[in-house]
């Protein structure tokens, strides 16, 4: 397959990439056309009249000396971008996808960031802003203990994924909400716990959307679907703007124009 940011007459090429596999948004985009889960999130009231304001999204694994020591991800010259490219992809798509996949106007990386002997990212984080106010931070790490949780905050309504990686369960996806709590009683709205019956494991919801896409190229003459290749340019592209602004110690890099 194409990398997603190969370019064809000054342009981004797409004609032979279907997607990043990302099981965990993969799953979710196609769990996403599934009515059950849309009555659920739309059940909660969490939609209505409550703009996106701040996204929180981290993936963290404490990994051991073996890994740091020889896994690729830590190498420079196999997965060079380490915790960044590969918790990180994570995170940072949750993030564009609470925000209907906008890029941001500005990536900027947090200090901190940890460096393995070699320069590769063993842990990092960073903040994303957009021109209309929203904002996200982002936070990746093979030294943190385990964490895989979103909170998107709106002005009247939080809702939470503690799983949005590797599921706690096969066979449901959970979530919490809690609505219009204010500053005199902010718990008036205790949190709510909403569950979702899943017909199949993430990975191979993954498979069977892959070999959808694939067969409606073979079997019907369909052009590539351009919603995945899509996607994940604009990851990419976060994804290289974090670690610009690392190397340029924690300077915001705008994506106008990218």
């Amino acid at each position: 397959m194409s990398h997603p940011l190969e370019q064809c007459n000054g342009e981004p090429c797409f004609k032979n990439c279907f997607t990043d596999c990302a099981r965990a948004v993969l799953a979710g985009g196609a769990a996403a056309k599934s009515e059950a889960l849309k009555e659920e999130v739309l059940a909660t009231g969490l939609l209505e009249d409550n703009p996106l304001a701040e996204i929180n999204s981290c993936f963290s694994l404490a990994v051991d000396e073996d890994f740091l020591k020889n896994n690729i991800r830590v190498k420079p010259n196999l997965d060079g971008l380490g915790a960044l490219g590969d918790l990180g992809w994570y995170a940072i798509r949750a993030a564009l996808f609470a925000n209907n996949f906008e890029l941001p106007k500005i990536v900027a990386a947090s200090p901190g960031t940890v460096l393995n002997e070699s320069g590769v990212i063993l842990s990092c984080g960073a903040s994303l802003s957009w021109e209309d106010g929203r904002t996200a931070s982002i936070y990746c790490s093979f030294l943190a203990n385990v964490g895989m949780e979103i909170t998107a905050v709106g002005t009247n309504g939080t809702l939470c994924v503690q799983d949005f990686v590797i599921p706690f369960e096969e066979t449901q996806a959970t979530f919490t909400t809690c609505l219009k709590s204010g500053f005199n009683d902010p718990w008036v709205s205790r949190p709510t716990e909403h569950s979702v019956k899943t017909e199949i494991p993430q990975e191979a919801c993954m498979v069977r959307e892959f070999a959808r896409l694939v067969g409606e190229i073979k079997n019907k003459g369909a052009k590539p679907d351009g919603f995945w290749p899509n996607i994940s340019r604009k990851t990419q592209l976060v994804v290289d703007a974090i670690k610009e602004s690392v190397d340029k110690n924690c300077q915001q890099i705008s994506l106008s124009g990218r």
